[in-house]
């Protein structure tokens, strides 16, 4: 083959690759971040968007809805989600009554600031659900009226969901500390 015609074959081949590339695999990407209610957050690094609804988005690093033709995957560190809800009606008090009924130990409760200006409620709580051990922590923003809920997802036998909590609090934090808030969307 002549060099004149080889040299205009390889870029073909690596545009006609880049396309069936990015067509094909375009279903499987996943955001490095999102914008709902005019929030804009960083998607870790592995994790997808798995729900995404007006009053709700939730991210995991599994893919907790896969497709007809996929298999679930869970990670062997263990699934954990962050479930972001537009909720008018929850206040901190609600959650702190939650763990109480709960009969679950409190284990820090805290005022944070968002973006620099936003404030926010922190609790995390330990308690045991359905004879499962958990540790969860949610993040209260009253002027966005958001609630976050991030948590390990246990499976069926696992019994270290506290500990899975504590390996992935910073990532947690991350995603929250990424945060820019835009003009509050009140409905």
């Amino acid at each position: 083959m002549s060099r004149l015609r080889r040299r205009r074959i390889v870029p073909a081949l690596v545009a006609a690759l880049a396309f069936v590339v990015v067509g094909c695999g375009g279903e499987d990407l996943q955001p490095s971040s999102v914008e709902w209610r005019n929030v804009s957050l960083d998607v870790p690094d592995g994790w997808y968007v798995y729900e995404r609804a007006d009053t709700h988005l939730s991210m995991a690093n599994a893919n907790l809805r896969p497709g007809e033709d996929e298999e679930f995957v869970a990670p062997e560190e263990g699934v954990v989600s962050m479930a972001f809800t537009y909720d008018p009606g929850q206040s901190p008090d609600d959650w702190r009554r939650f763990v109480e009924e709960q009969d679950a130990t409190l284990e820090s409760d805290t005022r944070v600031t968002l973006d620099d200006e936003v404030p926010a409620t922190q609790i995390v709580f330990s308690y045991v659900t359905n004879g499962v051990p958990t540790r969860e922590m949610v993040t209260l923003i009253p002027s966005r009226a958001i609630v976050v809920l991030s948590q390990p997802v246990p499976g069926p036998g696992d019994d270290d969901a506290p500990e899975v909590f504590l390996d992935n609090v910073d990532t947690f934090r991350s995603v929250l500390e990424s945060a820019e808030f835009g003009q509050p969307q009140l409905d």
